[in-house]
């Protein structure tokens, strides 16, 4: 598969006396009042009256002494550790790629979609408190990513390129495009396939990022009504994926073999959702290709069913979306779905679920 050119991005949003009268003249002297700071002088004609007291100043109300914030309650993307600001990354995983990848074990959420030919891709999330040496290989972005990461905030998304067409939307997307088309130097190997990235470079050169926040997941006690489960499948048009319960963990295998790291051995994630969606032809067509391909879309703004594993156990429930920039709400019976603390990956599923 081949892919694109690259992107930059921007944004703009925008918001927009009295005068005073004199009057002269030798009548409006014998009423003068005379206005100084803090003071009032009244003149008069003859009197007895005694003259008026200067008023005190008022004296200036104290201000508020400014309360401290409140310590950060932790990380809301895996429920513990501290909130480090925010980078996505586009990973290949076709054919060679899958011997390459770096970094997955050490990503807050890992997001498998899926791309043109029934393929997949990865969108791993990282946050500057806990980030590995080296994170790839890096591909290209689609137009799933836009929407998806749109609850983040302005969080980077590093990527190789993209389809003509899809560069002006990921322009002016709330993301820092991040490609080797702008910023050549965090790009190993020119850029060029294989490429990887220091996710340590990235977040000196763009310290800016928009810090983890709250997109969704619920931490805490697993919930009542919880099934044993000694795997679950997901099957892509041309793509699978097994996860294998162990202890507390769910060992990761794509295409029928263990998913490897070539820096943390075994891919693991601690929760595995199978959110349900609508795959449907996207907007641009891949004219790069031996022949024309139409990329495909994930409808992550909506609603549908999920499954939810964590602990050698599974619950059954939806997911719902209502806003590009809404977090998902995961639930099980009307309530938040509890996952345990950790990393989580997300599957999302078209047809072909085998559970």
């Amino acid at each position: 598969m081949t892919d694109e050119a690259s992107a930059q991005s921007s944004e703009k949003r925008t918001f927009g006396g009295i005068p005073l009268s004199r009057r002269s003249g030798l009548a409006a002297i014998t009423g003068l009042a005379a206005i100084g700071v803090g003071t009032y002088f009244g003149v008069s004609s003859c009197s007895n009256n005694p003259a008026p007291v200067a008023q005190p100043k008022p004296k200036p109300k104290p201000k508020p002494t400014p309360q401290p914030r409140s310590a950060p309650l932790g990380n809301p993307l895996t429920g513990i550790g501290t909130a480090g600001n925010v980078l996505a990354v586009k990973i290949d995983n076709v054919g060679e790629a899958q011997s390459l990848h770096a970094g997955l074990n050490s990503a807050d959420l890992v997001y498998v979609i899926q791309v043109e030919g029934g393929l997949s891709r990865y969108l791993a999330v990282f946050d500057s408190s806990d980030i590995p040496h080296s994170i790839g290989p890096v591909r290209s972005a689609r137009q799933t990513d836009i929407p998806l990461l749109a609850p983040y905030g302005r969080v980077g998304l590093a990527y190789s390129g993209a389809i003509t067409g899809l560069l002006k939307y990921l322009g002016r997307a709330n993301l820092q495009n991040i490609t080797p088309a702008d910023a050549a130097q965090l790009f190993n190997n020119g850029g060029n396939d294989p490429t990887f990235i220091s996710p340590a470079t990235i977040f000196r050169t763009y310290p800016q990022l928009a810090p983890a926040t709250d997109v969704g997941f619920r931490f805490g006690p697993q919930p009542a009504g919880g099934k044993p489960a000694k795997s679950v499948s997901a099957s892509m048009p041309s793509a699978s994926f097994t996860f294998t319960a162990s202890g507390a963990r769910w060992l990761v295998s794509c295409d029928g073999s263990p998913a490897m790291t070539v820096d943390q051995g075994r891919a693991f994630a601690d929760n595995v959702i199978i959110q349900h969606v609508n795959v449907v032809h996207g907007q641009f067509t891949d004219h790069n290709a031996a022949e024309p391909a139409n990329e495909v879309f994930s409808e992550t703004t909506g609603h549908g069913t999920a499954e939810f594993y964590r602990d050698g156990n599974v619950w059954h429930g939806q997911w719902s979306k209502p806003a590009d920039n809404s977090p998902t709400s995961y639930t099980v019976n009307g309530a938040p779905m509890q996952l345990t603390p950790g990393r989580t990956w997300i599957v999302l599923l078209g047809t072909g679920y085998v559970g």
